[in-house]
């Protein structure tokens, strides 16, 4: 069975993206972004046989979409993403780097691997048959499962 870390925010994590992206010059687009955190999130589960949020990723065309992260982002279309996403108050929070390692360290590790592909690029690697999002898509369901994810390559 697999358990759920539910001490991260996806906005949280959207954020702390961005803030690499900001400080390094780097464009994220928010397919781009969709594709990033569904990397990290595969990384964390492969870590530690836990999901690191609750929210579950829909098989949407172009790959595994998180709807809050699309309602988020959705005006900058396939532009890049020049703001933080905020909660109901204003307020800005990103991953503390009190974080527990596990989770750091599949934010760094897929930043580094993966910074510099677009999102095009990101979503195909989504794409490859037998993946999660395969699976879910050919098959007509709405979320991938997480235990595909889990055994994903």
């Amino acid at each position: 069975m697999i358990r759920t870390h539910v001490s991260v925010s996806v906005r949280a994590l959207c954020n702390t993206i961005l803030k690499k992206a900001f400080d390094e010059g780097i464009d994220i687009t928010p397919m781009k972004m969709q594709k990033l955190i569904y990397f990290i999130y595969k990384d964390f589960l492969k870590r530690t046989g836990s999901a690191l949020f609750r929210e579950n990723f829909l098989a949407w065309k172009n790959g595994p979409v998180l709807n809050s992260v699309y309602d988020e982002f959705k005006s900058f279309r396939a532009h890049p993403i020049t703001r933080f996403a905020k909660d109901a108050q204003g307020k800005v929070f990103l991953i503390s780097e009190d974080a527990a390692e596990d989770i750091l360290d599949s934010i760094s590790d897929v930043w580094g691997k993966y910074k510099y592909f677009s999102g095009i690029e990101l979503s195909n690697l989504t794409h490859k048959e037998g993946s999660a999002w395969y699976k879910a898509y050919t098959s007509s369901k709405d979320y991938l499962e997480t235990e595909d994810i889990l055994y994903e390559e």
